[in-house]
């Protein structure tokens, strides 16, 4: 009878080498996430990018249709057909929506009543609509900061605002290859002034404005279409305890512009932050993207702009036709 030799059985895992195991797949984790974040941002990048090139295309598009860009944020204006012999204004509405068309919107832009305030009800229902292209994907959630204001507190905002042009009534500029520059400006509110040199800027149908049926035509912009910013990025979230800055995409200026700003302050300075009384225009651009914003230009191509870019070259390319011509770095 055979004896069965004694089974030897497998060595297992002692607790030091998994503790080692898990402490490499620990390491490998850590260094693969800052990897996977990057090119996570990258996309939402261009994703964003992608959008604000859809918006310079149906900019363009409107410009071939009209012969002009839409008016960037309409204040007091004639109602839209207008009575004969009626004067009284209604409060108008922005510039995207007058592209609506263009970007596949059109159903939504046939329910509009340019008849009526933007604020108004049937305008406010019009605003709750929620158009995907004004949105980047790093920005915060749209329906997270609703418009505040009457008839409209279910409306959205946007995540791309028209430049008005350069803030101020000067360009003070330490580069020393640009001199001084000498701007126009609307007149003064609460809410701080409109520029009258960038593609979308206040309008009215008001005699005596320097925005009085202010729209603006391909050949005005003398400058250079692909040195001029045409539409910017303000998607950076709200800080807790502060102002809500976002206003309904259908707002032109109320006493100040829910879809246009002003170039006044650096790329994600502090001056995003809405401080509730005198500066709503002059609201500075920026993003959740690291170091800096997205921006359309007048060309309708598309260019991210580094947060430390000169404030007198980042001023003079959102004017149209002052003469300081100062390609974006």
């Amino acid at each position: 009878m055979r004896s069965s030799s004694p089974r030897v059985g497998r060595p297992g895992f002692t607790l030091i080498e998994l503790l080692v195991v898990i402490a490499i797949i620990a390491i490998l984790i850590g260094l693969l996430l800052p990897a996977v974040q990057k090119v996570r941002d990258a996309a939402a990048r261009m994703s964003c990018q992608n959008q604000m090139k859809q918006l310079g295309l149906a900019l363009h598009g409107y410009a071939n249709s009209y012969n002009q860009f839409p008016p960037g944020a309409e204040g007091a204006v004639l109602p839209k057909p207008n009575p004969a012999g009626n004067t009284t204004t209604i409060v108008g509405t922005s510039w995207i929506v007058y592209i609506l068309p263009y970007i596949e919107q059109e159903n939504v832009y046939k329910q509009y009543n340019f008849a009526l305030d933007y604020n108004s009800v049937a305008n406010g229902t019009v605003g709750s609509a929620f158009i995907p292209t004004l949105y980047c994907p790093s920005g915060p959630n749209p329906k997270q900061f609703l418009d505040p204001n009457t008839n409209v507190t279910t409306n959205t905002s946007t995540h791309y605002y028209g430049v008005m042009g350069p803030g101020g009534t000067t360009n003070p500029t330490a580069n020393p290859t640009m001199p001084t520059f000498s701007y126009v400006v609307g007149s003064a509110n609460a809410n701080g002034a409109w520029s009258a040199h960038g593609i979308l800027s206040h309008f009215t149908t008001t005699a005596g404005s320097v925005s009085t049926f202010r729209q603006i035509r391909i050949t005005d912009v003398t400058d250079g279409m692909s040195n001029t910013l045409m539409v910017g990025e303000r998607s950076m979230a709200v800080p807790p305890g502060t102002t809500n800055p976002f206003r309904t995409w259908i707002r032109g200026n109320n006493g100040g512009s829910g879809t246009t700003k002003n170039v006044t302050y650096p790329i994600n300075s502090a001056n995003m932050v809405y401080n509730g009384s005198n500066n709503f225009n002059d609201l500075a651009m920026g993003s959740l993207h690291t170091g800096g914003a997205n921006f359309t230009m007048g060309d309708g191509s598309v260019r991210f702009v580094a947060q430390t870019i000169d404030m007198g070259i980042y001023m003079a390319a959102a004017s149209i036709a002052s003469g300081e011509v100062a390609p974006l770095p």
